[in-house]
């Protein structure tokens, strides 16, 4: 009998190439409170040269000193957030956000508007629209190495420490982020928010594109550009965080997603709160990634760790890992009595019974639960996951 051999991990990006950090050229956008902008190179498009404009910052730091930072990836309708980058420094880190479709940010009028710049890459035109061109002329493609190109020139900056680097992303943002999980190994860790992978199983726009798009087309997303492709290489610490009634992703991919890119990674999380609502200001409020990313990279509290549900005899708890800092106080069951379309489910909370001294959650199910997850909350009022169950 033959031996399975692994297959060798193929992908259409070049990371010799990735991993240079781009020439770097001046931007006449004005930036507030020490935050810079520039343009770097990106990709080729269609045989031209491309440029991606991007805003970044390093806060002051201790001579000697070395700070952690993050790449920051918008979602549909955004661009590079001069509030995010002000956000992330405000914290102790050296951040940087650019805009992924060929855009500069203008507030001059005051709110923000986009002006597509004279050195574009591909715009992202819907879901997958591009699907049919060559591999490289897509916009995922391009988004992806654009992410890898911010990392790549964040190293370069002296103040930055190197081995503190990490990526969060919102909505496609989040997409982009989960997909340059698999990528960019050179991540501290990870953090996408609302997007995720297996898109082609979700109960929406999304698995209905995949149909529409026909079998080979479908075949060749989910090989090359569908972030679930990579979640078996994803090797560092990754948060994800969402919210029940996201009108985008559901909980069936996004669990699914965090459970293949865990990876036996310890620190690795999931954060799923009853109700947040979707935008990129709410999509960067959550307390959660603040404290894992200072977890990760700061030496901060630890966020709750929770094993996997188990059930037994009508009961199911979850043992749970705290550290002093991050006791948990509250656990709560969310379960659907109904999960035949996942954008559509009405969850019910039933409070669990917290065992300190067992140092572990548990409820007797409801007998009419089809799909449930457990929540619990530390001290410091952040909230720690179960993946989804199917029963």
């Amino acid at each position: 009998m033959k031996m399975k051999m692994d297959r060798p991990f193929v992908s259409p990006w070049n990371f010799k190439q990735l991993h240079r950090s781009p020439r770097i050229y001046l931007s006449d956008v004005t930036a507030a409170n020490g935050i810079r902008s520039m343009f770097y190179e990106g990709l080729p498009y269609k045989g031209k040269e491309t440029r991606i404009f991007a805003y970044y910052g390093v806060p002051e730091a201790a001579e000697g000193e070395r700070l952690p930072a993050v790449v920051l990836v918008h979602g549909g309708g955004g661009t590079a957030f001069e509030e995010w980058v002000q956000l992330w420094m405000k914290r102790g880190y050296a951040a940087i956000a650019m805009d992924l479709e060929g855009n500069v940010p203008d507030q001059s009028e005051g709110g923000m508007k986009r002006i597509r710049h004279t050195m574009p890459g591909p715009a992202r035109e819907g879901i997958f629209l591009d699907c049919d061109e060559p591999v490289g002329e897509q916009w995922m493609y391009h988004a992806a190495a654009a992410c890898i190109l911010a990392h790549s020139f964040m190293r370069t900056i002296p103040a930055v420490d190197q081995d503190r680097i990490g990526i969060t992303g919102i909505s496609w943002g989040g997409i982009v982020t989960s997909l340059v999980a698999g990528l960019d190994s050179r991540f501290a860790f990870a953090v996408p928010v609302y997007g995720c992978g297996f898109l082609y199983e979700a109960h929406n726009q999304w698995g209905e594109r995949f149909v529409e798009m026909g079998e080979a087309s479908a075949e060749s997303v989910k090989r090359q550009t569908e972030p679930s492709a990579y979640f078996s290489r994803v090797t560092m610490p990754t948060l994800w965080v969402n919210w029940l009634y996201d009108p985008h992703f559901g909980m069936n991919i996004f669990s699914k997603s965090y459970r293949h890119a865990k990876n036996g990674i310890e620190q690795s999380g999931l954060c799923i709160y009853p109700q947040l609502g979707h935008s990129h200001p709410l999509g960067w409020k959550p307390d959660e990634i603040y404290a894992f990313a200072d977890s990760i990279v700061r030496g901060g509290i630890r966020l709750l760790r929770l094993g996997d549900p188990v059930e037994h005899d009508g009961t199911v708890y979850v043992v749970y890992d705290s550290a002093v800092g991050n006791e948990p106080v509250l656990a709560e069951l969310l379960f659907t009595r109904n999960c035949d379309n996942w954008q559509q489910c009405e969850w019910i909370t039933v409070d669990c019974t917290l065992d300190r001294a067992g140092r572990r959650v548990h409820i007797r199910l409801p007998l009419d639960a089809k799909a449930y997850f457990i929540n619990v909350r530390d001290s410091r009022g952040l909230t720690a996951s179960t993946p989804v169950v199917v029963r």
